[in-house]
């Protein structure tokens, strides 16, 4: 549920699809009730097939709904002409074309789409309907709802390749403005922070949640290699033990009272932060080399041995903060490295 409330926004990749595609089909549903077509629910049927989050899945997907359902009403058509119309012929058409899909639909969408048309024209034909009726309002139906979800795409053409490094970006920043609340809780402990935290932490799982869809459906594009895929899964494991930490890190807040902020918990936090906006500048285009970066591991040295009080007393505090300084310094390496892998792929 929390990640559905950080998603209900326009920002989110996948809300962006639940309103085209609502758009979309109402449209259809619209056009085939305004034009007075036979079996006008094949219309929206098709749009919602074929529109997909992203620009490769929906063209090879409509390209084949529309190839596949023109060739099964070709072969239907063939059958009941050339076969005789008697009960057991079409039992026996029924029974290939239901094979045929099960069998060979789940390789190739565009043979399940063949065999479905041929199924389904044959299955209305064996009910008394006239298959010339059929054929012609599939076809309509199904070629206004193939249009109707392509022009969707036509009109607004993304490439993942080039929206991946911004939701990468943008996850940074998100995870950057999460700590910064996380800090500001344990720098003063006697200010309630819970509607910040929540609001941070909702942002952070929206950013994750379009990083996640933008590499799907990148992994879908022509021309990606698996190098790039592979870079990108790193990075996402990389930043999943980031966000672990900085959740313990919030779970102390309300598990037990916060010691105070010792001193050196400043700088290092400064650090972290200036970590991770380099980061996301990086992402962005900026000439940021590996040695601007702060180093982490002198900072986490600095704080775990500035402590002026029992060191049970910052166990956790200890022991997360070093899960982020690993992690940060690994997403350094691998953010510069796949910053460096794209730019080959695109040159």
């Amino acid at each position: 549920m929390a990640i559905l409330r950080a998603n209900l926004s326009l920002q989110s990749a996948a809300f962006r699809h639940a309103v085209r595609l609502a758009v979309c089909v109402g449209i259809g549903d619209a056009l085939g009730r305004m034009l007075g077509w036979q079996r006008t629910y094949w219309l929206p049927m098709t749009i919602a097939i074929i529109l997909k989050p992203d620009f490769t899945a929906t063209f090879s997907r409509g390209v084949l709904r529309l190839v596949g359902t023109f060739a099964g009403l070709l072969l239907a058509t063939g059958l009941l002409h050339i076969l005789p119309a008697e009960p057991g012929v079409q039992v026996g058409i029924i029974a290939v074309t239901a094979y045929v899909m099960r069998w060979m639909g789940p390789a190739n969408y565009g043979i399940f789409v063949t065999a479905l048309t041929a199924l389904v024209v044959a299955l209305v034909t064996m009910g008394g309907t006239a298959p010339q009726a059929v054929i012609a309002a599939r076809a309509a139906n199904t070629s206004a709802g193939g249009v109707i979800a392509l022009l969707a795409y036509i009109a607004w053409p993304t490439w993942e390749r080039l929206q991946v490094s911004e939701a990468l970006a943008q996850m940074f920043d998100t995870y950057r403005e999460y700590f910064r609340t996380i800090r500001e809780s344990y720098v003063n402990p006697e200010q309630s922070f819970i509607d910040a935290l929540d609001r941070s932490r909702s942002k952070a799982r929206l950013a994750r949640t379009n990083l996640e869809a933008s590499v799907d459906r990148l992994s879908a594009e022509p021309g990606v290699s698996a190098e790039v895929i592979a870079a990108l899964h790193a990075i996402l494991a990389t930043s999943h033990r980031l966000v672990h930490a900085l959740m313990a890190l919030e779970a102390d807040l309300s598990a037990s009272r916060v010691a105070p902020a010792r001193e050196m918990f400043y700088p290092f936090a400064d650090q972290v932060e200036l970590t991770m906006y380099y980061l996301a500048a990086r992402l962005r285009g900026a000439a940021v080399q590996p040695s601007d970066l702060p180093d982490l591991r002198a900072a986490h040295h600095a704080l775990v041995h500035s402590a002026y009080s029992p060191t049970e007393r910052y166990a956790l505090v200890n022991v997360e903060t070093d899960r982020i300084t690993n992690a940060l310094n690994t997403l350094r390496e691998k953010v510069f490295g796949w910053v460096a892998l794209n730019a080959g792929a695109h040159a």
